[in-house]
């Protein structure tokens, strides 16, 4: 399957799933939505399926898939700054010094990659270019969402904006002539199920619920677990090795996740 149909169907899913439990919870709510609300969360789901989670498809198609989970990671680096930007969040000296921590940790993983030339990957370098975009656009849709999540509810932003962006990408696919048809083994199917319910369903779901609780910096923080988790998944499913220097790498990532341990330690000592 190409990039454009495995991120067209997995929204489409997802946001089916989604729509019974939203509109159920928008009446419960009595949450009231105008066409200019609804123009809003139909850009968000351009923003979020048809740029950033295709450019993410285009990074695991040219790319390696465990090295843009590692660059996607990057996410909060690029959150803390919209953040603080749009949301008007502050970032304190104990932020910075985790996500200079974190960054350099990424940093450190992806020049400890040892197959940048390797011919089993179609473009490794270009998937690298893709991952980073990927990053910084789903960084942008995490904040700006964050916004939409408090007017119209978790469950119905996250469906109205996935089925959206989903139908758009559809129609782009028809455009270009893109064949969005798989072979209907079971296999396949329990992959696309995967990726649209848990995935682009329940995934989004948790994270977002998340955000409602913290401020989108420190939800996003979590990203940083997912070079490690990536690493993990891609030696056992796709028998990628992680090299010396990328182990390294992680640790200094998940010390960076340890800032609110280190953090309260700091404040204790200095009381």
């Amino acid at each position: 399957m190409t990039p454009y149909s495995i991120t067209a169907w997995r929204f489409l899913i997802g946001g089916m799933v989604l729509l019974p439990f939203a509109l159920r919870d928008m009446a419960n709510k009595d949450i009231k939505i105008k066409a200019s609300g609804m123009l809003k969360l139909g850009l968000l789901g351009i923003l979020n399926v048809v740029i950033s989670m295709l450019l993410l498809q285009f990074a695991i198609h040219y790319g390696k898939a465990s090295l843009t989970a590692v660059i996607v990671s990057m996410n909060p680096l690029f959150v803390s700054l919209f953040a603080h930007l749009i949301l008007k969040e502050n970032i304190n000296k104990h932020h910075i010094v985790s996500l200079v921590l974190g960054a350099l940790g990424l940093i450190v993983i992806i020049l400890g990659e040892k197959d940048f030339l390797h011919s089993t990957f179609i473009n490794l370098p270009l998937g690298i270019v893709f991952a980073i975009l990927a990053g910084i656009t789903f960084a942008l849709y995490t904040v700006l969402t964050k916004k939409a999540i408090a007017s119209y509810g978790n469950l119905f932003t996250n469906s109205f904006t996935f089925l959206s962006g989903a139908v758009i990408l559809t129609v782009i696919n028809f455009i270009l002539k893109i064949d969005m048809s798989f072979e209907p083994s079971l296999s396949n199917i329990l992959i696309i199920l995967y990726l649209g319910v848990f995935i682009s369903g329940i995934a989004y779901i948790l994270y977002f619920k998340a955000m409602e609780e913290l401020t989108a910096y420190k939800t996003s923080l979590y990203f940083f677990l997912k070079p490690a988790l990536a690493s993990i998944l891609a030696y056992l499913v796709l028998k990628e090795m992680l090299s010396t220097v990328q182990i390294v790498g992680i640790i200094l990532v998940m010390l960076a996740l340890s800032r609110g341990i280190w953090q309260k330690l700091y404040e204790r000592n200095k009381s």
